[in-house]
């Protein structure tokens, strides 16, 4: 890996006078999946077990700080499947400049054992500000569900273990701006460093009277995005407002806004409306856009053009946490819903509970035979899962 094996090397060289940190998580989920019937797929239900465990490494020694995270994630299911799993996220080469290869096993066994580098960087920490290279994290936006300015490696809806955000290569200097804002420039390298394949950034944060103001300007695959985000109090309602348009070879807009608002200390609730200008008001056009370059490079992985997403939490006691979360697509009637349980059994150890449930009309075919949508969720199964998780 040409700029990982570069910070590694300079990491390496400072281990030896620097404070390493080593911590991580073991996490193992049980799934069921409930049978598919319609003229595209046919299955009987399916059980997997997918699991995941991550060593991490963080060093500090004066102003230069690194991070090394591996992740091994074995995954077994019952069945061989001729889709990947959506609630199991396989990183790809999206804005890697290189990677091991994923997945360590033949590509036809049914069960596999995938592979995640997934923090490998060097910070330098300067009077001026922050230098960071290597692969590291980056997050855009204000949104608290779909970030419309976010393009670099998204989590699907569906997918269970979201808890750290995939790993990019870049170059970028981060240096503060007032009291509590901030100046962030880079560069993302895609596959062999190629331009279609790479993205540059330029985010701008400051906040004004309480509310925080995000800007944000990338250009990726000969497309161009400029983004604004707000993200404020109006009474006792929390509000937000984020919009990215992108111009290029396909000009679109995507925009997410919504409130919340705490009923108690313990009762949480919010509702988000997500206009997706990639997508398309006709469930016919779902399959060839899954083609085009939002879907490929732009981050956009819903089909629809408009949704609404309420969610609902309740802290029942100390060690019990219940969330209920819907995406309702309103162009085919479709919808998803998730709920979940979280028990605290012991310090850093967590066993979760879940359902997802989807409607909405089934597969057809086309003329020709292909898998033809009818709605975005309706395709979908049922599907219960359970999972233990421990950190350390």
């Amino acid at each position: 890996m040409r700029v990982g094996a570069a910070v590694f090397l300079l990491a390496a060289s400072t281990a030896a006078l620097a404070e390493i940190n080593i911590s991580g998580y073991l996490k193992s989920f049980v799934v069921a999946q409930d049978e598919l019937d319609n003229p595209a797929f046919q299955f009987d239900k399916i059980y997997q077990s997918q699991n995941s465990a991550r060593i991490m490494l963080d060093g500090f020694s004066g102003r230069i700080t690194w991070q090394l995270h591996y992740e091994l994630s074995p995954v077994f299911v019952s069945k061989s499947l001729a889709v990947e799993l959506p609630t199991f996220n396989v990183v790809g080469d999206n804005y890697r400049l290189t990677d091991p290869d994923t997945n360590l096993l033949d590509d036809d066994n049914k069960n596999q054992l995938y592979q995640n580098l997934d923090r490998l960087n060097f910070q330098v920490q300067m009077d001026a500000g922050d230098l960071t290279i290597g692969r590291q994290a980056i997050s855009f936006g204000s949104a608290r569900i779909i970030n419309p300015t976010d393009i670099f490696l998204p989590f699907d809806v569906r997918t269970f273990n979201t808890e750290y955000r995939n790993g990019v290569d870049a170059l970028r200097f981060q240096r503060p701006w007032g009291d509590l804002g901030e100046i962030d420039i880079g560069i993302v390298l895609g596959e062999d460093a190629k331009r279609e394949n790479s993205a540059a950034f330029l985010q701008l944060r400051t906040n004004h009277n309480g509310a925080d103001y995000h800007l944000a300007l990338i250009e990726f695959a000969d497309q161009q995005l400029t983004g604004f985000g707000l993200q404020t109090a109006i009474w006792d309602l929390g509000f937000w407002l984020e919009a990215a348009y992108v111009n290029g070879d396909k000009d679109y807009l995507r925009l997410s806004t919504g409130v919340d608002y705490s009923f108690s200390e313990n009762t949480f609730a919010q509702i988000e409306y997500h206009y997706n200008g990639a997508g398309s008001d006709d469930h016919n056009d779902y399959l060839a856009s899954l083609g085009s370059t939002p879907y490929q490079r732009g981050g956009v992985f819903l089909l629809g053009e408009n949704y609404i997403m309420p969610s609902f939490t309740v802290r029942l006691s100390a060690l019990w946490f219940v969330a209920t979360q819907a995406i309702y697509n309103l162009d085919d009637n479709s919808a998803f819903l998730a709920i979940s349980a979280e028990y605290n059994i012991a310090e850093n150890f967590y066993v979760d509970f879940g359902y997802y449930h989807f409607s909405g009309d089934d597969f057809s075919l086309t003329e020709t035979g292909l898998p033809d949508f009818q709605s975005e969720y309706g395709p979908n199964p049922d599907t219960l899962f359970t999972s233990i998780r421990y950190y350390f």
